[in-house]
């Protein structure tokens, strides 16, 4: 089936020198909505006049620190392209330093949560806490709205990011999403009914980056309903670390180009790219992000980024005898389970998380009076489930 796009042409000012300065820290959405003087508006609606004013404003912060607000309309590998209302200005991509997009509050008493602050695709707005880049906590994650660029470039900038983890029975992958605490998220399957686990984790030098291995990584929360697992380092500040940025599940689209960074089969720091297929593909009672980006056994766990180098999904599953049919558990379903952390805690005095037992060895048989070596059949293993193709990597 051939899908026809419409393509529209945007008029473009080349300008040949742009300055655009912030006078306060302090300026807020109220001061600039303007509302009209003839008009009798009380408060309440004078501010929700701003909030409709500035929804889908973005902000470009250049590499000097000089910043722009405006809508992104198209980007290229070399130019974006921002209207600021009276024009288009073209900017070079390489004088971006990132691009945010903040949240849009619902004044007090307004929709949402007994007039508490939610943002515009009704999740819950940031704490207010910002990092050195000037990405926003939330809980124990960041999000950032990034500048879009080439695979190849943000494949670089986020690969420090992703981890293989190891256990006794075989490995996956992870990302970090706290370099200060040394928060790590991988998928439940990964970790199930093990107790032993390390990383490794990818630091980046001079001609490269270098493997280092960390051990006692401890378990803070499980959720094996949606395959997700949280993980910590003992002693993060002793170990370089890179976080990664959560990414918005609502601007998530069929077609967006994604690429996946993991561990297929143990080949650490495998990239494979590809599209969102289907945003939501209904699969085992939830929501999947269907992706045409390899993913194999070793993948599980991993990350999927989008063009932005944000974090859309947790690869997790693929069809087998499929090709381009993997599945990422989408990005708003992590953001519940790191903020509701506490309910899904790990107990390690509990005898059903992780501890494995082992059944004792037969019992010899004996056959003229000599006692014959046991024989130990192990089980077999089968990975089909009934009426689902789907299978966990």
């Amino acid at each position: 089936m051939e899908v026809a796009v419409s393509r529209l042409a945007v008029p473009v000012v080349l300008l040949a020198a742009l300055l655009v300065q912030i006078s306060s820290a302090a300026s807020s959405f109220a001061d600039d909505t303007r509302p009209d003087p003839g008009a009798a508006q009380d408060a309440g609606s004078a501010e929700k006049a701003g909030v409709a004013e500035n929804a889908g404003v973005e902000t470009i912060v250049l590499a000097s620190g000089n910043r722009i607000e405006g809508r992104v309309v198209k980007t290229t590998t070399e130019t974006l392209f921002v209207d600021v209302g009276y024009t288009i200005l073209s900017i070079p991509r390489n004088e971006v330093a990132r691009v945010e997009s903040p949240a849009i509050l619902v004044p007090v008493g307004g929709a949402g949560d007994g007039g508490a602050p939610a943002s515009s695709n009704g999740s819950r707005a940031s704490n207010g806490s910002t990092d050195a880049t000037g990405a926003e906590k939330d809980s124990i994650f960041f999000t950032a709205r990034l500048a879009p660029g080439s695979i190849k470039d943000k494949a670089r900038e986020v690969g420090e990011s992703v981890v293989q983890v190891l256990t006794l029975s075989g490995s996956g992958s992870g990302f970090v999403i706290d370099d200060v605490e040394g928060y790590i998220v991988t998928n439940y399957h990964v970790i199930e009914r093990e107790r032993e686990i390390a990383v490794e984790i990818y630091v980046r030098e001079d001609g490269g980056l270098r493997k280092q291995k960390v051990e006692g990584v401890e378990i803070v929360a499980l959720n094996p309903f949606f395959d997700l697992a949280l993980l910590k380092l003992a002693e993060p500040s002793k170990v370089p670390l890179r976080k990664s940025y959560l990414g918005d599940y609502e601007r998530v689209r069929a077609g967006d180009p994604v690429f996946a960074i993991g561990n297929p089969l143990g080949l650490d720091r495998t990239v494979s790219d590809g599209i969102i297929s289907n945003r939501s593909r209904a699969l085992g009672g939830q929501l999947s992000i269907q992706t045409t980006a390899a993913i194999n056994p070793g993948n599980s766990g991993g990350p999927l980024f989008n063009n932005r180098g944000e974090v859309v999904g947790v690869t997790s599953s693929k069809i087998v005898g499929g090709e381009s049919l993997g599945f990422a558990i989408p990005v708003h379903y992590v953001k519940d389970f790191l903020r509701h952390k506490e309910a899904y805690a790990f107990d390690k005095d509990n005898p059903n998380t992780g501890v494995r037992y082992l059944p004792p060895p037969p019992k010899p048989r004996r056959r003229d009076g000599v006692a014959e070596s046991p024989v130990i059949a192990e089980p077999a293993r089968d990975d089909s489930t009934a009426g689902a193709p789907k299978k966990k990597i």
